[in-house]
């Protein structure tokens, strides 16, 4: 009687390659889901580290409260460009008012957790000393949609472009993709409007969302900034 040959066969090899690979499925999916929540979170902490310091810059001075710091200039025309400095014109006004978080003027960290610079927009009212007591300056307009029916007004915000970073400068300071879907193009072309609603997937009928902002509202800098109310009152 010839002994029964040892060792696996190719069916019982299948089989446990088959089980490893589904062990492996189950691991790694939350893995991927772990890393990406981390990358999240890790840049909504810079997003209020950003607010915070744009908050202790418009309050250095004693006497006054603001103005907020100026965009840096994202021109690749310009020598300024993506340094991290806020670029402001000798007469005080901004040279942009839409561009790069100025994070080595506010000290921070030049980006976010996917290696990219986040954005900035300020209005000209609160990027120059002026009365700040009124509530009729020009604002931001914060959107859920194009449409913007019913916009939500700011006086800055700082945005991250998300996972994609699409539209965004990186560290690097090379320039991203352009994106494609509507939402994400309106924050990334210049302009003083912007669009904030919940991520979306890149096979959605409105095409992928992922940008983060956080918004300062022109009432929550008084609240901070005017105490005492004659520090917005007059400069």
């Amino acid at each position: 009687m010839q002994p029964r040959p040892t060792g696996f066969t190719l069916i019982e090899l299948a089989i446990v390659l088959f089980i490893i690979t589904l062990l492996l499925g189950g691991v790694l999916t939350p893995l991927g889901q772990q890393i990406a929540e981390r990358q999240s979170l890790e840049t909504r902490r810079a997003l209020e580290a950003a607010r915070i310091a744009l908050l202790g810059y418009a309050l250095r001075q004693a006497d006054r409260a603001g103005p907020l710091p100026c965009p840096d200039l994202r021109s690749e025309n310009s020598e300024q460009a993506n340094d991290g400095e806020e670029d402001r014109l000798a007469d005080g006004g901004c040279a942009t008012l839409t561009g790069n978080l100025p994070w080595k003027t506010l000290g921070l960290a030049d980006g976010d957790a996917w290696g990219n610079r986040l954005g900035y927009a300020v209005t000209a009212d609160w990027a120059q000393p002026g009365n700040r007591s009124s509530t009729t300056v020009a604002q931001l307009q914060i959107c859920t949609d194009r449409a913007c029916a019913q916009p939500m007004s700011a006086a800055a915000l700082v945005i991250s472009h998300g996972r994609n970073g699409f539209g965004a400068i990186n560290v690097n300071d090379g320039r991203n993709l352009m994106p494609t879907s509507a939402a994400e193009i309106e924050n990334s072309n210049g302009d003083q409007r912007f669009i904030m609603h919940p991520p979306r997937a890149a096979d959605r009928p409105d095409g992928e969302f992922d940008d983060l902002l956080l918004p300062l509202s022109a009432d929550w800098l008084r609240g901070r900034l005017c105490d005492p109310a004659s520090l917005c009152a007059a400069n």
